[in-house]
């Protein structure tokens, strides 16, 4: 999408917060930078809302499939003219958040898709999805094919080091697609950081408990009934769990969703409560 749109992104140092006179987070809040930015001038994001920072305006919707039909929703009211290039981006945004509607969707993300769907370049967002699938992409599914394990409807893997992040959920999205796969659990390492993305058809158990039930306490984790996401550093998991590596890794996560996902709920009420 960036380069389809020619869209320019700058990379920034928690050094260079200091140079800007507003600061505002989307799609993601102020705590998942681990302590380095601490407040923000405005958050919106539908992801459900985490403490540990301070913000002026905060505009946190967790029933919504897409932070993006929250700005839709923000452009309307001020009638603002959206150009096809934006409505592509936020139409494109909604689709891949929600995976076209097959996951977390509310009646707005329908209502947004339907405003933006005549302003935007529909031919361009089919040319985007199609570049989603590329070799780097598919080497990772490949490794998780290879390595994970498929048991009671979940399917877990550790795909080892990424250079990427974002190569994690889409593993795990892909994986969602299987027959007879209800859960998706994905891990891999990024830098000295391990980042679990977890996936699910939206009707059985909480992702998002899932993930606060194992990684809260080292980590940030949280998230929605179907998606959700913990980031740990690598030292504190290995302090709690071990030095897993590959094969370990998997069959530890593989434990965890099984004995989460057959405990009693008021066992894990207990768990959080405690």
């Amino acid at each position: 999408m960036a380069n389809m749109l020619d869209i320019q992104v700058e990379q920034i140092t928690p050094a260079s917060f200091d140079g800007f006179d507003r600061i505002a987070t989307v799609d993601v809040q102020p705590h998942y930078f681990g302590g380095l930015l601490d407040r923000a001038d405005l958050v919106i994001d539908h992801h459900p809302e985490h403490p540990g920072y301070s913000a002026v305006f905060t505009d946190i919707r967790a029933d919504y499939g897409s932070t993006s039909t929250i700005l839709t929703e923000h452009l309307r009211a001020v009638d603002v003219n959206i150009s096809e290039r934006t409505a592509t981006a936020m139409l494109y945004a909604i689709k891949s958040d929600t995976l076209f509607f097959a996951r977390h969707t509310n009646r707005v993300d329908l209502e947004a898709f339907t405003f933006l769907y005549p302003l935007a370049d529909a031919a361009l967002i089919r040319k985007m999805e199609g570049a989603e699938i590329t070799l780097e992409r598919l080497e990772y599914v490949t490794r998780a094919g290879k390595t994970g394990v498929l048991r009671d409807q979940v399917f877990t893997a550790y795909i080892g080091d990424a250079p990427r992040e974002d190569f994690i959920p889409y593993t795990a999205d892909f994986f969602l697609q299987l027959e007879d796969v209800k859960w998706t659990i994905i891990a891999g390492t990024v830098g000295d950081t391990l980042i679990i993305s977890v996936r699910n058809l939206g009707y059985s158990r909480n992702a998002g408990e899932f993930v606060k039930r194992w990684f809260a306490e080292i980590g940030s984790a949280g998230g929605h009934r179907a998606m959700a996401k913990a980031v740990v550093p690598v030292e504190r998991f290995r302090a709690k769990y071990g030095d897993l590596q590959g094969t370990a890794m998997t069959v530890r996560l593989a434990e965890m969703a099984e004995q989460f996902l057959h405990e009693p709920a008021a066992d894990k009420k207990l768990t959080a409560a405690r």
